[in-house]
């Protein structure tokens, strides 16, 4: 069965900004893909987190393990305008993700209110500076969602999220309180965790295929502009041809979203959790909440 699948793009560093983000574009754009790119568009404090900003450094070069250490962070929004703009100039979706990547992947779970309302105006403030325009989708870095976050989502006007894995759209309950801006989970494995082991770039990419072979649901894949898009855009376009071979339509989330019965739509527990080949806890769709 025909179904969407959207692509979620994360934009984390000023390397991936500056030079994934161009490349991701003019490959979508020879596939006919759509796509949302998640937009980080504070300070590079990857140096901060420097284990996994090492990991990177082959694809983005020897200055994003030094960011914010060595190197200052420098806002990633007007270093990288021009690439920035180009992603709405060219038809795909831009949300935001979060003003500073490496502080929310290791402070959101456990910030108040106001450092979590003060880290989304800032990237939204930035946002509408680039665009003119408020943002629409937010997604977590990592899937590392807050229920201060989820909270506001729906009163600061975004249609829809992405801040966990999981399977299917719902609407998030968090310690049984229903939030009512729709979640669009990540429901694909990453390449990244399929080539985790020494799993070569064609064995990821079949095995991608072979999940979405018979599809009966519409489905969301992520990746990173400074990872796939930046290392592995070969293996990228292989399976962007095959979902397009098997019939499926490559979109955006706010496509996605667009399709969703709101009235209809199940309510689900978020929960933190692990899932194989990736390190530390992340944020995972639970059971079905009887609203």
């Amino acid at each position: 069965m025909i179904q969407k699948i959207a692509l979620r793009i994360h934009v984390g560093t000023l390397a991936g900004a500056r030079h994934g983000v161009p490349l991701l574009v003019e490959r979508l754009q020879a596939h006919l893909a759509g796509a949302t790119f998640m937009l980080c568009l504070g300070p590079d404090q990857s140096g901060r987190a420097f284990g996994q900003a090492m990991r990177l450094r082959r694809h983005c070069g020897w200055k994003t393990p030094l960011r914010g250490t060595l190197i200052p962070a420098g806002e990633i929004a007007p270093k990288a305008a021009d690439s920035l703009r180009q992603i709405e100039a060219a038809g795909f979706e831009a949300g935001i993700s979060a003003w500073n990547r490496v502080a929310w992947e290791k402070q959101a779970a456990s910030a108040d209110n106001d450092w979590i309302a003060n880290d989304l105006k800032r990237a939204m403030d930035a946002f509408e500076r680039l665009y003119g325009h408020p943002p629409q989708v937010f997604g977590a870095p990592d899937w590392q969602a807050s229920r201060h976050q989820l909270r506001l989502l729906q009163r600061l006007g975004f249609a829809c999220a992405s801040d966990c894995r999981g399977s299917h759209p719902f609407l998030p309950v968090w310690q049984g309180e229903l939030l009512p801006c729709p979640q669009l989970p990540t429901t694909l494995p990453t390449l990244e965790e399929l080539m985790h082991g020494g799993r070569q770039e064609g064995e990821a990419v079949q095995r991608l295929l072979e999940l979405t072979e018979n599809l009966q649901t519409s489905q969301v894949f992520s990746l990173r502009a400074e990872h796939e898009g930046l290392g592995h855009l070969g293996a990228l376009e292989q399976l962007w041809q095959g979902w397009q071979d098997q019939g499926h339509l490559l979109t955006s989330l706010g496509d996605q979203a667009a399709d969703l019965e709101l009235k209809t739509l199940p309510y689900a527990e978020i929960r933190s959790g692990d899932i194989p080949n990736r390190n530390g806890s992340l944020y995972l769709q639970g059971r079905d909440h009887l609203a």
